[in-house]
């Protein structure tokens, strides 16, 4: 795809985000995984919101096979996509269900200079961890499978809603908490967080290295959304999601 096609695709994709739209764009015509990751860079600049954090789409085997993805990808969230214990959220065009994950919040810049990624290392680079309800959706009509269509359309990300802190954060044990998810009250889906890349520190290992092989690094601050820990959910307007996950809390959430 050419420079300015890029650019152009970004642009479209940008308003479609912003405007709450679906368009027509042709994102099987992306050649290559950089390609799409350059596009999605692009777009988010066009966005002109200030950066939170990165959301994961794809960390557990089971949601890759819903979207039809290959490995996990990533986008970053934008501050105007990025809520706090909201108790309400519009669901816009293109919608596509949503995810029950982990957000963790960094302590420090990750890896430092010279600094091994690995589980143990994620763990010291985190501050909290927080029950959330990633929105996932696309900006185009046509339904692209494959993974540089999603990467380029924002990584499928749509909005993250963090629910509160609840006491001290404790990496030990964290892969055995329980999820259950409820809509109307009535049990949906129950999963595990091991089902994030076994751990779902892993997931923040994961990101901090794909960083990190281009130049960049987990700030202090960053949110890090870690990708479903149980099956995507489809949502409607009008339903209510609730999401306990154990010794972490609970997060709810109605659709409009």
């Amino acid at each position: 795809m050419y420079f300015e096609l890029k650019d152009a695709t970004a642009d479209i994709l940008a308003k479609s985000r912003r405007h709450s739209d679906v368009c027509d764009l042709p994102l099987d015509l992306i050649s290559s995984e950089r390609e799409a990751y350059d596009i999605q860079a692009i777009a988010q600049d066009a966005l002109g919101f200030e950066r939170r954090g990165y959301a994961i789409v794809g960390s557990s085997e089971q949601s890759r096979r819903t979207l039809g993805l290959l490995t996990p990808i990533y986008s970053e969230i934008p501050a105007s996509a990025l809520h706090a214990c909201v108790k309400e959220f519009q669901l816009p065009a293109g919608t596509i269900g949503v995810q029950c994950e982990l957000a963790f919040t960094m302590l420090r810049p990750y890896p430092q200079t010279g600094e091994p990624v690995t589980l143990d290392s994620a763990a010291d680079a985190v501050l909290d961890c927080r029950p959330a309800i990633g929105i996932i959706g696309r900006r185009t009509r046509r339904i692209f499978v494959g993974d540089r269509a999603a990467i380029a359309d924002f990584g499928l990300h749509v909005a993250t809603i963090c629910g509160d802190r609840i006491g001290t954060f404790s990496p030990a044990g964290l892969a055995d908490i329980d999820v259950t998810t409820f809509l109307f009250k009535q049990t949906v889906f129950a999963g595990r967080a091991a089902s994030v890349m076994g751990n779902p520190l892993n997931a923040v290992a994961w990101l901090a290295d794909r960083l990190s092989a281009n130049g960049r690094q987990l700030q202090a601050g960053d949110i890090v959304a870690t990708g479903s820990c149980t099956a995507i959910l489809q949502v409607w307007p009008g339903q209510h999601l609730a999401a306990d996950f154990g010794p972490l809390g609970q997060i709810e959430c109605i659709f409009k």
